[in-house]
């Protein structure tokens, strides 16, 4: 059973959602307990970072970009740092974007489902953003410990077209390491017994950080599946999201 909630009814700041490689969070394969303990250590974290967060009495308060994205504000902290390797095996730390905002994301570079989605997203805000792009910087951390080679994420990107987008970097490096980078920012990740590369499960959040490296707001993306069990959303919600995903980055600059 696929258990998610429509993008244009989600809360601000609402409840935590997580997806997998193949098939994002299908409860009757893994154990129960598993799937509690991913949404009650996400929510938790994301509480205790979201203290900014505006209080609505009623979901048609909340403005339409906001609601369809899911998107709470943060206090101004600074982002924890980290060092990794990008698609280009180049060494890339989060702190040489600085001058930049940031759009950061966690995405699993074997993900059938959220991650493709939100890299279309990505594409239509980078055209979205017209002169700003200069100014924006799209990073994703790979966070499957089991496909973390530098190949792993050029293929990715390859099948998605990220190839050609300059301010585009999708990170990797030691599968430890990665997990650890991830439970720095809330991402909780399960990695399954069979080790698996395809079956990883993870919270899907995007953090957008100001030129100073502080982060200032969280989205909390959401896909439907086509029968095979893909990620979809009709091409007027991409665009939205497109939209969305470049005014926010404009607006921390």
């Amino acid at each position: 059973m696929r258990v998610a909630t429509p993008p244009s009814t989600s809360p601000a700041g609402g409840s935590p959602r997580a997806s997998r490689g193949r098939n994002w969070l299908v409860i009757a394969a893994i154990p129960f307990a598993l799937s509690v303990a991913l949404v009650v250590a996400v929510a938790s974290y994301l509480h205790s970072r979201s203290a900014a967060v505006p209080v609505y009495g009623q979901l048609s308060s909340i403005p339409p970009l906001q609601r369809l994205m899911g998107l709470s504000d943060l206090p101004p902290r600074y982002a924890p740092a980290f060092q990794l390797v990008d698609q280009n095996g180049q060494s890339v730390s989060l702190g040489q974007f600085r001058g930049n905002s940031v759009v950061l994301a966690f995405m699993d570079s074997r993900c059938t489902t959220v991650c493709p989605v939100l890299t279309q997203e990505f594409l239509l805000a980078q055209k979205d953003l017209g002169t700003s792009a200069s100014k924006v910087d799209f990073v994703a951390v790979n966070i499957n410990p089991l496909a973390a080679q530098v190949s792993d994420v050029v293929a990715f990107d390859t099948l998605h077209g990220l190839t050609k987008m300059k301010n585009w970097y999708f990170l990797t490096g030691p599968g430890p390491q990665l997990l650890d980078i991830a439970k720095q920012y809330g991402i909780s990740v399960i990695v399954p017994a069979d080790k698996n590369p395809n079956d990883i499960i993870h919270a899907d959040y995007v953090y957008f950080l100001n030129p100073k490296g502080q982060e200032r707001y969280l989205a909390s993306p959401v896909v439907d599946e086509t029968a095979s069990g893909a990620g979809y959303l009709p091409q007027p919600t991409l665009a939205q999201w497109g939209h969305g995903i470049a005014s926010y980055a404009r607006q921390v600059l």
